[in-house]
């Protein structure tokens, strides 16, 4: 081969080397920036419940042959939900502003509102609902459920909250959305009695721990007594705290089946033999002597906040009712809670839904107890530094939830009964708690 032949045949074959390493190092581009792409559409879908931060620093995302179709994608909730309701004044105002930092959540959605009268509420949702139409939810008391639920106008959640979200509110408020194993509301706030105490009188050092401890107050002073309201409603909290039970899970009385009960009356009795304390009837001369300081301490509930601040400002305390003998005073809690439509389709349940855990969630929990001052039924909630909300907070811990048994219809004039007859001495303890027993079990047909 002549020498130009020889030069000519190196210089092409340094030139094929070098044309082929350019394309080795192209396609090791190509396939990096692939990589990368498909990196970038890779979603999760996130749980709603669960509060997402991002990582301290990005981690690299391995994608090892997964197809491009096979991404999941999230998914926007749309559409609209309809709330009926009676709030109306403060927790309409209330009711407004969860509703406003909704939209800001979830834009997509709108939130229709409809005032109606609470004397109303009820029976205009369950005859629309049976029509085949009313609205995607109701804000109702706990004690239009037993009847809501037997016109199957109201939706079983059982399935649909899990442990993790029911913790997250006082346990007896979730019990008192309960009806016969099966939840069918989420709580929104409740009521309770707690003890009111007069810090003028009595400093929170020296507030009662005990049923002993409160007539021991009055005893020592009665300036530092306390003002009883003998309804069974407002004394049952003592029934508890001595070991008493109203119902089994029958709906039978028995109280009579333990001490406890005429324990608690025996005590009822003492405390109102001593100076000091009040035990009456008369609920509207109790609230006018406390607010006259003739004695320390009430037991009431949260619809006189308002009142008594107005009458002694920040010298106002709410504190926990005092054990018994048993344990822990445990006053019937009754709660109010967001139910959902049975008559809407699997997809708008879905989006009611969604707005129902936004209504009972912390932040509108603590929404409602600074606009509306009601106590929320969230744990988690903002008490926005009112104390007397919080003192009740604290009582919800050792509630118990209000029973939904048809009984109970029987039991008040019994159970009031009862309490007047130990009161006047008509009857000892055991003979007042026997009859009304027998009674109201015969009344129910028990």
């Amino acid at each position: 081969m002549t020498q130009f032949r020889w030069r000519l045949f190196w210089t092409l074959s340094i030139l094929l080397v070098l044309m082929l390493m350019a394309v080795l190092v192209m396609a090791s581009g190509q396939t990096g920036a692939s990589s990368a792409l498909l990196s970038s559409t890779v979603h999760t879908d996130l749980d709603p419940l669960v509060e997402t931060r991002p990582a301290a620093a990005p981690t690299a995302v391995v994608i090892a042959n997964t197809p491009a179709d096979l991404q999941s994608t999230p998914i926007t909730l749309t559409g609209t939900v309809k709330l009926w309701h009676s709030w109306a004044g403060k927790d309409s105002d209330a009711l407004a502003a969860i509703v406003a930092r909704f939209h800001q959540s979830y834009p997509d959605i709108q939130v229709e509102t409809t005032f109606v009268d609470y004397g109303e509420l009820a029976l205009a949702y369950t005859e629309s609902v049976t029509g085949g139409d009313g609205p995607d939810l109701i804000l109702a008391p706990n004690w239009w459920l037993r009847e809501l639920a037997a016109s199957n106008v109201v939706l079983p959640i059982e399935n649909k909250i899990s442990a993790q979200e029911r913790r997250q509110f006082y346990p007896a408020s979730v019990e008192n959305l309960a009806l016969d194993g099966k939840l069918y509301g989420l709580p929104t706030d409740y009521e309770l009695v707690a003890l009111y105490f007069n810090r003028r009188l009595l400093d929170e050092v020296s507030l009662p721990s005990s049923v002993d401890d409160l007539i021991e107050l009055a005893q020592e002073t009665p300036s530092q007594g306390a003002g009883i309201y003998a309804s069974f409603y407002h004394l049952t909290w003592g029934i508890a705290a001595h070991g008493g039970k109203l119902f089994d899970k029958d709906g039978r009385v028995v109280l009579e089946q333990s001490e406890g009960t005429a324990e608690f009356l025996t005590w009822l009795q003492r405390a109102d033999s001593t100076p000091g304390i009040f035990v009456s009837f008369d609920y509207g001369m109790l609230m006018d002597r406390f607010k006259k300081e003739e004695y320390a301490l009430f037991i009431d509930g949260p619809w006189s906040i308002g009142e008594l601040r107005q009458r002694f400002g920040e010298d106002l305390g709410v504190t926990t009712l005092p054990a018994g003998h048993s344990g822990p005073a445990g006053p019937w809690l009754s709660a109010d809670g967001v139910f959902l439509n049975p008559a809407t389709s699997n997809e708008q349940r879905d989006i009611a839904l969604t707005f129902a855990r936004h209504l009972t969630n912390a932040e509108s929990a603590s929404t409602l107890a600074r606009i509306a001052g009601r106590l929320p039924a969230h744990k988690d909630a903002d008490m926005n530094g009112d104390a007397l909300l919080a003192g009740f907070a604290e009582q919800a811990g050792s509630a118990v939830s209000q029973p939904h048994h048809p009984e109970l219809d029987e039991v008040w004039g019994y159970a009031n009964d009862m309490i007047t007859q130990v009161l006047r001495g008509s009857k000892t303890p055991e003979e007042a708690v026997l009859e009304a027993s027998t009674l109201i079990n015969e009344a129910n047909g028990k």
